[in-house]
């Protein structure tokens, strides 16, 4: 049984937060053949050209082998592309190919309705609040992260 103390902790705001954000968004990733996480990564590599995967799994907060397998999925689908690297035969250079780039740019502004939809009857001023709030929890739990690893 749940608890309210269990329901007023920042775990649980987070992680059902962005539960519903996240099946908001998988119904429309899901009608051009894409998750969520596949957008994220392409939406990582759509400005960036020659990204090793160990860079990438970095970029989208992934360990190197969910990263290599997100990148199979997509390369199988036509979305990405991965040639040898010249400077290192062990790894691979990753690029975003056109039929990726086409379904990012159906996705971007469904995103971004989305994003509209999420901040309805928010002030300006509550999401700068919100934001400011955030950025300092992350930098806690960031400084927190570094600390237990030394």
């Amino acid at each position: 049984m749940t608890t309210q103390k269990q329901l007023q902790t920042l775990g649980y705001w987070l992680h059902h937060t962005s539960a519903l954000h996240k099946r908001a968004f998988a119904t429309e990733t899901k009608k051009f053949g894409l998750t969520t996480e596949q957008y994220g990564l392409l939406l990582q590599l759509r400005d960036r050209e020659k990204v090793s995967q160990k860079k990438l799994a970095g970029l989208i907060h992934k360990d190197q082998a969910t990263t290599g397998k997100i990148v199979e999925k997509l390369e199988v689908k036509g979305f990405l592309k991965r040639l040898p690297d010249p400077s290192d035969r062990r790894a691979f250079q990753l690029y975003i190919s056109d039929n990726g780039r086409e379904v990012l740019n159906e996705l971007i502004p469904i995103a971004e309705t989305l994003e509209t939809q999420a901040w309805e009857g928010i002030t300006a001023e509550e999401m700068q609040l919100f934001e400011s709030i955030m950025h300092r929890l992350q930098d806690n739990l960031y400084k927190k992260n570094v600390n237990e690893d030394e």
